[in-house]
């Protein structure tokens, strides 16, 4: 037979498929519990092994699915009271604007995700006094919660109280609904926009009560820089016939230990009308320890 035929009956012959050695199964299914690690093997395996990588893709494919039902079985059996977790801050604030001083800042966020809903909470205060006299008293408590329409849609109700009797007002409370949507959503970064209608109630410290609706806006983004590094905004517009509300929080995370880290944030208060002697514009500085949870 020429050569040349029986080089092209060997070129066109099928070559096997190389098996996947028994320890990198091995390892991959250890990584398995932990998706960004599965990942992450799964590609040092592929490249090691570039026969099998059918079969990495396969062994892969199975552990995703496996916690994917495990994962939806858990949300489906959780109490009342499972579930939940978040972080709880506690350190300094620096203020600038109705007033100009320091003193202790208290902050917990703690939040639920089940099989259609998220519900999140989140309280904040910032006091001070000065030889006894108040000089800074600021409470926020709010309540969000967002039912999935797809992956990326999702509809809200939130519902918030404030007290900052420096700022002009005893208390305010504010209900919405709306609509939100997740602009990016990947394991390292997320930004959601939302929209929709509230309703404002507001007392003044002059004892005026006022009773508006409201459109509501919001922007919430998180970028996972690094490991232990993260970049967070979120941001609320409140728009009535008389009044605009401004509240935009940034702020960085850097973890210290597994649970613990330490957080610098800048937010801002904004009223477009406050009441007469006022500032439009009140900032607070804060420096603080968090624990997760």
């Amino acid at each position: 037979m020429p050569i040349f035929l029986i080089s092209a009956v060997l070129g066109a012959a099928p070559v096997a498929a190389a098996s996947l050695p028994p320890a990198v199964a091995a390892m991959i299914d250890a990584a398995a519990a932990k998706p960004d690690q599965l990942r992450i093997v799964a590609e040092i395996a592929r490249k090691t092994n570039p026969g099998a990588t059918a079969e990495i893709d396969a062994r892969v494919a199975m552990h995703n699915r496996a916690q994917a039902a495990s994962h939806e079985l858990k949300l489906a059996t959780q109490g009342v009271l499972e579930g939940w977790s978040g972080s709880g801050e506690v350190g300094g604030f620096a203020a600038s604007g109705n007033t100009d001083n320091r003193g202790v800042a208290i902050g917990v966020n703690v939040a639920k995700v089940t099989r259609e809903w998220k519900h999140s909470l989140r309280g904040q205060v910032d006091y001070q006094e000065d030889q006894g006299v108040k000089s800074r008293e600021r409470y926020f408590a709010g309540y969000e919660g967002n039912y999935s329409i797809t992956p990326d849609a999702y509809a809200l109700q939130t519902i918030a109280y404030e007290r900052d009797v420096f700022s002009g007002f005893s208390r305010r409370f504010a209900q919405s609904l709306g609509l939100g949507y997740k602009l990016i959503n990947r394991s390292n970064i997320s930004l959601a926009l939302e929209g929709g209608a509230a309703l404002r109630q507001t007392l003044y410290t002059s004892g005026i009560n006022s009773n508006v609706f409201a459109a509501r806006g919001g922007l919430n983004g998180k970028w996972l820089i690094n490991k232990t590094l993260t970049l967070s905004q979120n941001a609320t517009v409140y728009d009535d016939s008389s009044n605009m509300s401004v509240f935009s929080l940034t702020a960085v995370t850097a973890k210290v230990t597994g649970a613990m880290s330490a957080r610098m944030s800048f937010q801002l208060n904004s009223e477009s009308n406050p009441p007469p002697g006022l500032e439009r514009v009140d900032t607070t500085s804060r420096v603080t320890l968090v624990y997760s949870f």
